[in-house]
């Protein structure tokens, strides 16, 4: 109960900061599908105040320990789809939530997880790099709570549509799991 009251907060805290920005899309929907279809030059692809949606698919694969990384066989994991929501205050620093669904017959949300994200964007090429890292909830094959670190690099399009790639490794916090690795690319529409 007290974990979907934070998640709750923690979502309508990054859509509320979000609005302001946000709110011409209502006023002038044509004006944002023309952001989103084209790009003037000098225009910023990276703002502060941004908020923006992941849709991707993804990989989940258990791992014995992080030094047993590249012993792990592609086989024995799980694909899936993963929906996240991330909140920029300047150009570089941001936090982002996500949920993951695998197809494994259990539980619909395998985990929820929340990060801080630093991102180095370099404008005239639509590409930013960045690194992250925080923690969540696992829900499923087992509740336990996981750290997690990772990378990943985003090109954007244009200022409001672009593709991204990540990966993370997440450490389980309770003796008798075991940690996993984890990899998402998809689309992320900046609103």
């Amino acid at each position: 109960m007290k974990l979907k009251r934070i998640v709750t907060f923690s979502v309508t805290l990054m859509l509320t900061a979000g609005v302001a920005r946000a709110v011409h899309v209502w006023e002038d929907p044509g004006g944002w599908w023309t952001s989103v279809t084209t790009t003037t030059p000098n225009t910023p692809l990276f703002t502060p105040n941004e908020l923006s949606l992941d849709l991707s698919g993804s990989y989940i694969a258990g791992e014995r320990h992080f030094s047993k990384l590249f012993e792990t066989n592609i086989r024995h994991g799980r694909w899936g789809g993963d929906v996240g929501l991330n909140y920029f205050f300047t150009r570089e620093i941001g936090i982002g939530g996500d949920i993951n669904m695998s197809d494994n017959g259990g539980k619909f949300v395998d985990q929820a997880l929340g990060d801080l994200i630093l991102r180095w964007p370099f404008d005239p090429t639509g590409f930013a790099p960045y690194i992250f890292g925080g923690g969540g909830r696992g829900f499923d094959p087992s509740w336990e709570w996981f750290a997690d670190a990772g990378i990943g690099v985003e090109y954007r399009f244009t200022p409001v549509v672009g593709i991204f790639g990540d990966t993370r490794y997440m450490w389980h916090l309770k003796d008798g799991s075991s940690d996993r690795i984890f990899f998402r690319a998809g689309l992320r529409l900046v609103f």
